[in-house]
């Protein structure tokens, strides 16, 4: 049953607020339940739009992350199988699922005797139909506004912290590397007092009859999470357990796209490295190297060139002086060259515990994107340990 208190909280959550707060109520609102109490309209034709919007919002989601138009021709990153394969995870049954759960929607159903004595509040199936009949009351309510429908779409499926679009491309190279299923390991820690359990505060993992609570090490503030990829383990810490895990997948991918670099990569010329990173622009190994070029005088009035070098996907650049422009040029070249061939991935072996969850998927947002450019630089501050 939803008080004042519970719908300040959905509303503060989705981050979106109703003209009309019946619509958002109905949303909460069982078959099971309308049935008994013929004087209230159920979810269901909400949820039939919910499901709708969504399924636009995900479909706009996926022609703007893999689409382009060159040269007056659609061309897309991904083939028509690619995409029907990743769509069925981002709105798979679970991942909506998880994502009410975690935010503790279920508490405020309105269920009926049946739906009462079967406890399906925590089922994947109610919690999947109430994630799409909030989207379907939010599309009702802004008169199908789809910018506002987006932006709800996107923050509710921020909710399920254990997915994110990095998810599906570690778990696409351990596939393409013969490494198999990663390790998705949370950092699960007791809760100290009964005020812990208040869905603001606790991130939950529920694995068939496991369930597990993770939460901020008391010392520091911040959650951990780790990825193990046959023998290697990658550990990330963040402000929130969703920040954790895209740290962790952000080490392992780099690993991973490093592994698959080096397989690649027959024999490297450290004696022209110019070309040689050429070359691997060339086979699309890495993107084109950006040189920034300047030049300064000595004391002795001699024209000194200076070279800083900087690749994408690497959070650092190199830079050279030497007399000759072409000369500077090759060195600062061949420090970028070295450190990209000879430079091993960070590897955490801090902490171990068992297995709790493995998959899911959605999608990298822009806004995710700058999360992670944020938590890098955090990392690369505190030298990647924490």
């Amino acid at each position: 049953m939803m008080n004042r208190e519970n719908i300040d909280y959905v509303q503060s959550a989705i981050g979106y607020h109703f003209k009309n707060e019946r619509l958002l109520v109905q949303a909460f609102i069982r078959k099971s339940y309308s049935q008994e109490h013929p004087e209230v309209q159920n979810n269901e034709v909400l949820e039939f739009y919910g499901d709708e919007a969504l399924d636009l919002y995900i479909t706009k989601m996926m022609y703007k992350k893999f689409s382009k138009i060159s040269e007056g021709n659609f061309i897309s990153e991904k083939n028509e199988g690619e995409l029907t394969k990743l769509k069925s995870v981002y709105v798979s049954k679970h991942t909506l699922a998880q994502c009410a759960y975690n935010a503790g929607f279920y508490q405020f159903l309105y269920l009926g005797q049946s739906d009462i004595k079967n406890e399906v509040q925590k089922s994947a199936s109610v919690n999947e139909d109430l994630f799409e009949a909030i989207v379907g009351a939010v599309a009702v309510d802004c008169d199908w506004n789809f910018k506002v429908i987006d932006k709800v779409c996107e923050t509710m499926l921020s909710m399920d912290s254990m997915n994110s679009y990095l998810c599906v491309l570690v778990l696409e190279k351990c596939h393409e590397l013969g490494f198999g299923e990663p390790e998705n390991i949370p950092r699960l820690r007791q809760p100290q007092i009964l005020e812990d359990m208040h869905p603001h505060n606790w991130w939950e993992v529920r694995i068939g009859c496991e369930q597990g609570q993770m939460a901020p090490d008391p010392k520091t503030g911040l959650y951990e999470y780790g990825i193990r990829i046959n023998d290697k383990f990658f550990s990330g810490t963040g402000v929130g357990p969703f920040q954790a895990k895209m740290a962790a997948e952000c080490k392992a991918l780099n690993y991973l796209c490093h592994e698959e670099i080096k397989r690649k990569i027959k024999k490297v010329d450290y004696s022209n490295p110019v070309s040689q990173l050429h070359e691997f622009v060339q086979k699309q190994i890495i993107m084109e190297p950006i040189y920034d070029f300047s030049e300064y005088h000595d004391s002795d009035g001699n024209p000194i060139w200076r070279c800083t070098v900087s690749l994408e996907g690497i959070p650092k650049s190199f830079t050279s002086e030497a007399v000759s422009k072409k000369e500077v040029k090759q060195e600062a070249a061949l420090q970028l060259l070295k450190f990209f061939i000879e430079t091993e991935i960070e590897e955490s072996k801090e902490w171990e515990t068992p297995v709790f969850y493995t998959g899911g998927a959605r999608f990298w947002s822009d806004e995710m994107k700058e999360e992670m450019k944020r938590i890098m630089k955090h990392d690369s501050d505190n030298g990647g340990n924490e």
